[in-house]
C-alpha cells in the first residue's frame, strides 16, 4: 500500500469514520457544560489553544529543528484532544465528562485556528518565500467537512436513534485506535529509508513536549484550584494530540512526507507517556483524587 494512498484515501476517510464515531457519544448536554461549569472547561480551552503552541514554538526552538520538522511540531500542537484523551480519561479516573466536553468544543473551533497557525509557521520557520501553498478558506472547508460535520452526523444518529448509536460507539472507538497504528505503520514502512535520520532528530522533541504537556496540564489544574480528577483530565487533554489531524494536514493537504515525521513519532511516544501517568495516578488515587469531579456534578 503506498503512502499517497494511505494519506490521500485512507487517512480522510478513516478520520470521517472516527470523528462520526465521537459524535455517537456526545449530546447537546456535552456543549451546555460550558455554562454549568465554565472555570474547568475555560481552563481547558485556553490551555490547548494557546499554550499548546506556544509550547510547541518553544521546543521546536530549543532543539533547532529543521523547517520542516518544526512545521510538523507546530500542526501538532494545533491539533488537542480527541477519542484517544476520553479514552485515557475514563480507564484513570480523570473526569470524563470534562474530557468529551473539551474534545467537543475543539472540534468545531479547530478547523477556524489551524489553518492560520499552520501557515505562520511556515512563515517564521521555513521563510516567507518558501512555504507551502496554504489556501486558508480551502482548508478550513476541508477540516470542517471531515472533523466537525460527522460530529454532528453522528449527534443526530444518537438523538434519533439512540440504540444503534450505542452499538456502534464501541467499535469505531477500537476502529480509531487500529486505524492510528495502521496508518503510522504503513507511512514508516513506506518511508522508513528517508525518514529514520528524521525520526532520530524529532525522537527528543517529540518526547520533551510530550512530558511538558502532561506535566504542565495536571499542574495547571491543581495552581488554578480545580479538583484532582479535572486536573488528571487537562494533563491527558494537552499531552495526547489528535495525531490523525495532524496527519490529515501534513500529509494530505500539504502533502509533505517529511511534515509528518513529528506527528508519527509523538503519536507512538504518548500513548507511552500517557499510560505510566495514567498508572501513577491509580496508584495514588487516594491522595489525588480526593474532590469531587465535573462529572460526579453533573
Amino acid at each position: 500500500m503506498q503512502s499517497g494512498f494511505l494519506l490521500e484515501i485512507v487517512l480522510p476517510v478513516s478520520l470521517f469514520i472516527i470523528m462520526f464515531g465521537m459524535g455517537l457519544s456526545l449530546t447537546l448536554k456535552d456543549f451546555e457544560r460550558v455554562a454549568l461549569f465554565p472555570k474547568a472547561v475555560l481552563v481547558g480551552l485556553l490551555a490547548q489553544l494557546l499554550l499548546l503552541p506556544f509550547l510547541g514554538f518553544m521546543v521546536a526552538t530549543m532543539f533547532h529543528l529543521e523547517p520542516l520538522l518544526a512545521v510538523g511540531l507546530m500542526v501538532l500542537s494545533c491539533c488537542p484532544s480527541g477519542p484517544t484523551s476520553n479514552m485515557y480519561s475514563y480507564l484513570f479516573k480523570g473526569d470524563v465528562a470534562l474530557s468529551v466536553t473539551l474534545t467537543a468544543l475543539i472540534s468545531v473551533i479547530k478547523p477556524f485556528t489551524l489553518p492560520f497557525l499552520t501557515y505562520y509557521s511556515m512563515v517564521y520557520f521555513m521563510g516567507e518565500g518558501k512555504t507551502i501553498d496554504l489556501p486558508i478558506l480551502k482548508t478550513i472547508l476541508q477540516l470542517f467537512v471531515i472533523t466537525v460535520l460527522p460530529v454532528g452526523i453522528g449527534m443526530a444518529v444518537k438523538n434519533y436513534s439512540p440504540k444503534f448509536a450505542e452499538s456502534c460507539e464501541k467499535p469505531v472507538k477500537v476502529f480509531s485506535m487500529i486505524i492510528l497504528f495502521a496508518i503510522i505503520a504503513g507511512l514508516v514502512k513506506q518511508n522508513w529509508e528517508k525518514m529514520w535520520g528524521f525520526f532520530a532528530q524529532s525522537g527528543a522533541a517529540a518526547l520533551t513536549m510530550n512530558c511538558i504537556c502532561i506535566s504542565l496540564g495536571f499542574l495547571l489544574g491543581l495552581l488554578l484550584r480545580l479538583s484532582r480528577t479535572q486536573a488528571v483530565t487537562i494533563a491527558f487533554e494537552l499531552g495526547i494530540q489528535n495525531g490523525t489531524t495532524a496527519l490529515l494536514v501534513t500529509g494530505t493537504i500539504l502533502q509533505v512526507p517529511t511534515m509528518t515525521v513529528v506527528p508519527i513519532t509523538y503519536s507512538l511516544l504518548m500513548f507511552v507517556t500517557a499510560l505510566v501517568f495514567g498508572l501513577f495516578i491509580l496508584k495514588n488515587r487516594r491522595s489525588i483524587l480526593d474532590q469531587p469531579s465535573l462529572e460526579r456534578a453533573s
